[in-house]
């Protein structure tokens, strides 16, 4: 929202921003925006199969010309014939659906998908997509929601429904016979946690399902709410021949139309995992199924791939069929597997650094621990992988001494300190050894869970300087001969102080990056994308990368670091400042027809500053004809107090004197930047003036004036 520490002039800009969506209805759909997907329906489509879904937007989908996917190998073309109207009414819509004809290749690895849409005018925020084992059935209706009226299915089944009004209960009956397994996982949270708005009314959001299973007699045979986050799942042997009924409902009773879900449903063997979970390149080593329906099970022989670091997906052949699939690592390092006997300090596991380790944490309350030998001021780091592949561990690493004395521990994943609502369940934890001496990993369910299926994988390896480098945004959409603003920043690990340089990978052809570096004694950095006058309509999938050349010990010469940016989406949660950040996987760049803003020119295009003074930049801009929507100028990337992206060096900032509003159809307009008498000395840091147009009261086009080249010098010089 409005940059200025002036509150008066941040509410009048509050008002106008909501006049644009509440008393200006009509505007809103001739207003140029990101396209603002909602769900998928159905949400899922089999493998080897075509299917039509209808995809939802808030916005006209009408001209799309591409879609996305966050891996190859799905297709996904626009079938609509005639333009289609999407007004957008309020912040819980589930928007108009436009049809798409989706065509999954047979070997298409299973999961959730994230799907991009890319339209003449704009490239769209995130929904997502299914690809199952199973055929797919759709809810036939709303009139299932009895158990005397549920519907009927065939196993094994991917249901797709919608929980589309509260207290809606959706019923689906099919014929069991006694001691048949049969497992279902609900896929709700799962399929939309990336959607921009799926408020309801706070303080519900995402739907939350509960699955249960009634028995012929009526009783409950299973029942589970939480297992993969919000989602359900359950396996249980029926204990009669009948009619069974499985139940969906949110478990707040809950409903919205933006709630779709699939139930995967099926009486075949149930593959969690093969343990171990990895096998050194060039080795092979004996694996068993973890899951149900695998009592008998024999161990297979696996060989590892020459794809070192590759999780590969993998599947088990039982005597009638092959299972689902799960994931597979080919790993470099030397690997341990350990399932039991080493749940103390005392019976800990001895491992040598680096290496890999595949573990379990058979019962409740249960750890497993691992030892190893340490040098005092020597960076050691730890990971675990288990709930990004779909396994239920929510792992917590502690360490320890000889004494026992717990000397570090992390939970969740560090993440981007712009994405203040969400925490990664795979734990990373970095140690310095305080004294030359043994230590303890230990390795634990946050919730005291336990069971044959918390396997996970633990990477050790040796540390030392690094970075994590998180991108900032997630789309961005160009007219020839425009730019656009995105921020990039850096957490320094382990004692590391050097440059980083960025680039963005995978741009559309005619789209260039400033070149950008932060540099030492920074964190962050301004990402100005240009498009050229003569470029093309087009899209693509993007990557922020960051490359530093580093030195660690027994380093000779210094090596390269290469790490891609963790990217968060904006969700929209109920009200109006109630937005939180959310991880997601793809980045979007399009070419886009021209937009609101023809040129935005800042000049001078260089400035020196000396510690206290400040410096006048004037902005003008150029409108497409037609347009007086208010532009908000700012420097950094901020919805009320939260700020998800900064450029302006340590001690330079953006005076409460700047005019950051050009109302109606004003054109020209004066920042101002102040430099604190403490401002450290940068040289020629690239910047660039965010000019901002709202489409709604949270949803902006984003503009980037001309680069300036900055400078802060020391006051004598």
């Amino acid at each position: 929202m409005q940059l200025q520490s002036n509150r008066l002039y941040t509410l009048i800009t509050l008002v106008s921003l909501l006049a644009i969506e509440f008393l200006v209805p009509q505007s809103v759909d001739a207003k140029i925006g990101f396209r603002q997907l909602t769900s998928i329906h159905p949400v899922a489509v089999q493998r080897g199969t075509n299917r039509q879904v209808r995809l939802r937007s808030n916005f006209t989908l009408d001209n799309t010309y591409a879609t996305f996917f966050d891996r190859p190998g799905i297709v996904m073309k626009f079938a609509e014939t005639k333009p289609i109207k999407a007004p957008r009414t309020n912040r819980s819509a589930i928007g108009t659906p436009f049809r798409f004809d989706v065509s999954v290749p047979s070997d298409q690895p299973t999961g959730v998908y994230e799907v991009r849409v890319a339209t003449d005018q704009a490239v769209s925020s995130i929904s997502h997509l299914l690809v199952t084992d199973y055929p797919v059935i759709e809810e036939s209706g709303d009139k299932n929601n009895t158990l005397e009226t549920a519907q009927a299915v065939s196993l094994p089944a991917a249901i797709c429904g919608v929980c589309e009004k509260a207290e809606d209960i959706d019923c689906f009956r099919f014929k069991g016979v006694r001691g048949q397994q049969i497992t279902a996982q609900a896929y709700a949270q799962r399929v939309t946690e990336c959607i921009h708005i799926m408020v309801v009314k706070h303080p519900v959001y995402h739907m939350n399902p509960i699955l249960t299973l009634v028995g012929p007699s009526g009783q409950i045979v299973a029942e589970n709410d939480n297992f993969y986050g919000g989602d359900s799942f359950f396996n249980c042997e029926l204990p009669e021949d009948g009619e069974y009924i499985v139940k969906i409902r949110d478990v707040r009773f809950a409903g919205n139309k933006k709630f779709s879900y699939c139930i995967e449903l099926s009486d075949r063997p149930f593959l969690k995992a093969m343990f171990p979970l990895a096998i050194q390149q060039g080795k092979q080593a004996q694996c068993s199924p973890v899951g149900y329906g695998f009592e008998t099970a024999n161990p297979v022989v696996l060989t590892a791939s020459e794809e070192v670091g590759n999780w590969n997906p993998l599947r088990y052949q039982t005597k009638d069929s092959l299972t689902n699939e799960v994931s597979i690592l080919t790993s470099p390092l030397p690997q341990y597997a350990v399932k039991t006997g080493n749940e103390t300090q005392a019976t800990a596991t001895k491992i040598n650094l680096p290496c890999g380790i595949s573990g379990c944490i058979t019962k409740p309350e249960g750890a497993q621990f691992y030892s190893f030998e340490a040098k005092k001021g020597q960076y050691y780091q730890f990971e675990i992988e288990a709930h990004r592949h779909g396994l239920p561990l929510d792992s917590l690493i502690e360490i320890y001494n000889e004494m026992g004395s717990k000397l570090a521990e992390a939970d969740d994943t560090p993440t981007n300190p712009h994405a203040y609502a969400w925490t990664a369940k795979d734990s990373q934890l970095r140690f310095r050894a305080p004294a030359d001496g043994r230590y303890y990993i230990s390795v634990r369910d946050m919730n005291g869970r336990g069971g044959d299926h918390f396997v996970y994988y633990l990477k050790a390896e040796f540390d030392g300087p690094d970075f994590d480098l998180f991108g900032e945004y997630y789309y961005a959409m160009l007219a020839p001969g425009t730019r656009m603003l995105w921020f990039a920043h850096i957490r320094r690990l382990n004692g590391f102080t050097g440059p980083v340089k960025l680039d963005v990978e995978g741009l559309p052809k005619g789209v260039t990056l400033t070149p950008a570096t932060i540099p030492a004694g920074m964190n962050h950095c301004a990402l100005i994308l240009s498009a050229d006058k003569s470029a093309q309509i087009d899209a693509g999938l993007v990557r922020v990368v960051g490359k530093a050349s580093v030195t660690r010990p027994g380093d000779s010469p210094p090596h390269e670091l290469v790490r891609y940016g963790m990217v968060t989406c904006e969700l929209q949660q109920g009200g109006g400042s109630a937005q939180i950040r959310w991880p997601c996987k793809t980045q979007i760049v399009g070419v886009t027809k021209p937009l609101d803003l023809v040129t935005v020119e800042a000049s001078p295009s260089l400035i020196n500053l000396k510690p206290g003074e400040k410096t006048e930049i004037t902005v003008k801009i150029t409108r497409q004809k037609g347009n007086s929507d208010p532009v908000t100028l700012a420097m950094s990337h901020k919805y009320y107090s939260n700020s998800s992206g900064n450029q302006l060096p340590p001690g330079v900032t953006l005076s409460s004197q700047s005019r950051t509003q050009l109302k109606g159809n004003e054109t020209e307009a004066k920042i101002i930047l102040e430099a604190a008498k403490t401002a450290k000395p940068i040289k020629n840091l690239p910047i660039a003036i965010m000019a901002r147009v709202y489409v709604s009261y949270n949803i902006s086009t984003n503009y980037a004036s001309t680069p300036i080249s900055l400078s802060v010098n020391p006051e004598n010089k």
